[in-house]
């Protein structure tokens, strides 16, 4: 599949300079302080979306399932329920199609989360991490419409450790091993690897595109070379092997974005038993009290209040905030948050109490002092010979520019036992926030005016690059909670970066494992040096000492929207779990939780493939369920 005409004049549209601006601007109405105010959006979706059949199906008062979410593993239980033509299924779905010609450019994921396919959702403001942001909040991006946060993510396509998978099993959830998960993992996959396709941990005739990025700078094969002289290997990181350093998988198809609504719900828009419904905000579940059991849900459209039957099961597939919300608000949840509420409690789980997200760092930041590409900024890749080449599947216009990523180990692992087990995910970006002379990056990284202007804006015309590490086994701990009982409400983010140290000190750690390896002979032969100016409010400190990179890390926090454990998978005797290994609500009939929330501890992975996995286990534990 090549990039159409109809693309390219989009990308033409979408990512030339002062127009990005505005029309992003249009969108979503940003305000004083970049944030989304989530008001009269244009919509274009009507005309140029995602198909994805009727999208004003007649309802039926009943359904057989009612699946709530259209992300990933939403988009992957509705098809697969929908196999059998006897089965009626209804998706319902929050947002709209996206539109496939502007969003179908990786590197758009910037500018995708400062329109309403995101919640717009901020952190409360933190004593502790993302004090160089706009008023110290950083942003928890969530996405929304057909697709999910697969509409705005950047596209990493990781499955973790085997550790992870085990470690579920060993915990009390029988069926969740590495050995049972890894078939879906391959059976999934339309993975088109240029070295590693044959290895037998990749399938070639599923859903889910898995590609190498069409398009590579000389910077991704310079940090290969590099962390092999350093002594991370070469690998594979979606095998048993994760200690090591790699190109990264994307979920991209010859360079074009591969959302779960076009993997998952475009190929079977001809089917009569699946009726996909957008713009429905799911309200309540509906739940009989005395029996404990799911019955149906309601949800607003255009102003208008409905409520629609479940035969057999209703599914939330909501996300890791989603459902969690809508399960408090249908009276599923901690008893005394729901009774200050007034909210009738029908059943007392810990919905909410557990938040774990993967917390970050936004650099550091290396010059590039000999030429090695015209790839100066975002205005510079804005030229004919560039959007000719993506007609073709080719050229940086295929890439999102996250290139590479390597796989470290600390010594502020909270598994010391496990030496192979990396807790560290270092990522390099071909590009840095400086190169964006547009509002997308503000909104994107919420990094505020001044280190923004006097940090960054001095490198627009400057070759450089930086590093976005990532701590896979945070500590830190959150929940969320309700605001009110209006369900239009975001949520309430009880969540503090780097509330355990370790979490700073490990981030810190993976700062100075990302410079020891731009400090090899690959990397010097290319004219790579390190950007020295110092980062505003981080003047007291030695550069390059513990202390300024912790400052450093505090300051620029990164956040990367892999929220889990909201709706904690566990059997009943953990007090902390709200479904069981089928993904059944405890003490619940008819009713399951099937996305990432069920997730019981920080993964060592980015959480999309996670979701296409457990929607795709979870389709098939409801059909046996169901005897179907």
């Amino acid at each position: 599949m090549k990039p159409s005409i109809c693309t390219s004049f989009a990308l033409i549209v979408f990512l030339s300079g002062s127009a990005v601006a505005t029309i992003v601007r249009k969108l979503t109405r940003l305000g004083p302080d970049g944030n989304n105010t989530l008001g009269d959006y244009v919509d274009f979706s009507s005309a140029w979306g995602l198909d994805y059949g009727n999208p004003n199906p007649k309802i039926r008062k009943s359904y057989d399932f009612i699946v709530v979410g259209a992300g990933p593993a939403g988009c992957s239980v509705a098809n697969h329920l929908s196999e059998n033509p006897a089965v009626k299924v209804l998706l319902l779905e929050i947002g709209k199609a996206e539109i496939t010609a502007a969003q179908d450019i990786p590197g758009g994921f910037l500018f995708q989360t400062a329109t309403d396919y995101n919640f717009g959702y901020l952190t409360e403001p933190q004593p502790k991490g993302c004090q160089g942001l706009f008023n110290k909040q950083c942003a928890f991006h969530h996405g929304r419409g057909l697709g999910g946060s697969t509409i705005i993510n950047n596209m990493i396509y990781t499955r973790g450790n085997f550790r992870d998978f085990d470690g579920w099993n060993a915990s009390g959830n029988p069926g969740w091993s590495y050995r049972e998960v890894l078939p879906y993992f391959i059976k999934a996959e339309d993975a088109n690897l240029r070295d590693f396709g044959d290895n037998g941990y990749h399938g070639t005739n599923g859903y889910l595109s898995v590609e190498d990025i069409p398009y590579r700078t000389l910077l991704s094969s310079t940090f290969i070379k590099s962390a092999e002289e350093y002594g991370l290997p070469y690998i594979d990181y979606n095998t048993r092997e994760q200690l090591g350093s790699s190109y990264i998988q994307s979920n991209t198809k010859n360079g074009l974005r591969w959302t779960a609504a076009r993997a998952l719900l475009n190929p079977i828009r001809e089917r009569k038993n699946l009726h996909v419904l957008t713009k429905a905000w799911v309200t309540k579940v509906l739940i009989d009290d005395s029996s404990k059991t799911a019955y149906g849900v309601q949800y607003t459209r255009n102003k208008q209040t409905f409520t629609v039957r479940a035969k057999r099961e209703v599914i939330l597939s909501a996300g890791g905030f989603g459902s969690a919300k809508l399960l408090m608000l249908s009276g599923v949840g901690p008893k005394d948050h729901l009774q200050e509420l007034g909210i009738n409690v029908i059943k007392d789980l810990p919905v909410g109490e557990t938040l774990y997200e993967h917390p970050g760092v936004i650099g550091p930041v290396f010059l590039v002092t000999k030429p090695i590409d015209n790839n100066i900024n975002f205005e510079s890749l804005i030229t004919l010979p560039n959007m000719i080449q993506y007609l073709f599947g080719q050229g940086p216009f295929t890439s999102p520019f996250t290139e590479t990523v390597g796989y470290v180990k600390s010594p502020f692992s909270p598994y010391p036992d496990e030496p192979e087990w990396p807790d560290l995910e270092i990522i390099l970006s071909a590009l840095q926030v400086g190169d964006d002379s547009t509002t997308a990056g503000r909104t994107y990284f919420r990094v505020n005016d001044v280190i923004r202007e006097t940090y960054f804006r001095p490198l627009f015309n400057t070759r450089a690059f930086m590093y976005l590490p990532l701590l896979m086994h945070s500590r830190s701990k959150g929940s969320i909670k309700l605001k009110s009982t209006n369900p239009y409400d975001h949520p309430l983010f009880n969540y503090t970066y780097f509330e355990d140290d370790r979490d700073l000190q490990a981030l810190v750690y993976a700062i100075k494992e990302a410079i020891k390896i731009t400090g090899q002979k690959p990397f010097i032969d290319i004219g790579v040096e390190q950007y020295t100016r110092k980062l505003p409010g981080c003047e007291e400190f030695e550069f390059n000492s513990d202390d300024y990179w912790g400052c450093y890390a505090k300051s620029l926090t990164g956040t990367y929207y892999h929220y889990v454990g909201t709706c904690k998978m566990g059997p009943e005797s953990d007090s902390s779990a709200v479904v069981d290994a089928r993904l059944r609500v405890h003490g619940m009939k008819k009713l399951r939780v099937v996305d990432i929330g069920i997730i019981p501890r920080p993964p060592s992975a980015h959480t999309a493939a996670l979701a296409y996995m457990i929607g795709d286990k979870g389709a098939d534990m409801i059909k046996e369920d169901n005897s179907l």
